[in-house]
């Protein structure tokens, strides 16, 4: 019956889903959500007006298409759930806390709760110095290493402690200018503690260990649950993105 009604009636489908792209672009900008939600409104448009019957070879490739991202969407997000709840106590030579967005100078929610689940290791190890890593963006006043580490200087965090990598805009660069910061420091072969959110927790820790380090140990900060099904969607196109990058280079 949803099929039938999709073929007879899929032009009331396609003004309903615009409409509604057209709330979440005026409400909420061009977020992830929204360009994953868009993504699904273009794929439903075009692909239900494919004569399937008459293009059978088309059918098998989308099939084929289909079939391979639901295969490598379970394995990755099976992966993204083994460091959901990480807290690995090891000792470091260094903290990294990975930056995540801010809103002119005020921390998001996101990025307060990577820097609110560190503190407890911060405090417990006092020896140990901190790296907040994160640049400036759009919409950002500052950037999200200044915000980073303001927020730790208030919470009592002794301000030498913490070196500010103030460049990137990806997990990437986190990871890849702190390494930077560290081998200019006379570190090799570091150790070091990732803070990072929960579902970002098996990427950050992949790309770090492309990235050189001895160790990747991980600290994961809670996230939202409302936020939860959009970011596991977005941490798979991210680690599909990161491996593609780091296979080229």
């Amino acid at each position: 019956m949803i099929f039938k009604f999709i073929r007879e009636k899929g032009h009331i489908v396609d003004l309903i889903l615009l409409v509604c792209l057209a709330f979440f672009l005026v409400f909420w900008g061009w977020n992830f959500a929204v360009q994953f939600f868009t993504l699904i409104t273009a794929a439903f448009i075009i692909l239900r007006r494919i004569n399937y019957e008459k293009h059978i070879w088309l059918k098998r490739i989308l099939l084929t298409g289909f079939g391979i991202v639901a295969v490598s969407f379970v394995i990755i997000e099976a992966l993204v759930f083994t460091q959901l709840g990480s807290k690995d106590t090891e000792q470091a030579d260094y903290v990294i806390i990975l930056g995540s967005g801010i809103k002119g100078t005020e921390l998001t929610l996101t990025l307060q709760q990577r820097l609110d689940a560190s503190l407890e290791y911060i405090r417990s190890h006092p020896q140990i110095p901190v790296i907040v890593s994160g640049g400036q963006g759009p919409g950002e006043s500052i950037p999200e290493a200044l915000a980073m580490r303001n927020y730790l200087v208030d919470q009592g965090i002794d301000p030498a402690r913490i070196t500010m990598e103030d460049r990137s805009t990806t997990t990437q660069e986190n990871l890849a200018f702190s390494k930077k910061i560290l081998d200019a420091a006379g570190i090799e072969h570091p150790e070091i503690m990732i803070v990072t959110s929960d579902y970002h927790m098996f990427r950050a820790k992949y790309i770090a260990a492309k990235n050189g380090y001895a160790a990747e140990y991980g600290i994961s900060a809670p996230s939202p649950g409302y936020l939860k099904p959009i970011n596991m969607i977005r941490e798979y196109f991210g680690t599909i993105k990161a491996l593609l990058y780091l296979f080229i280079h």
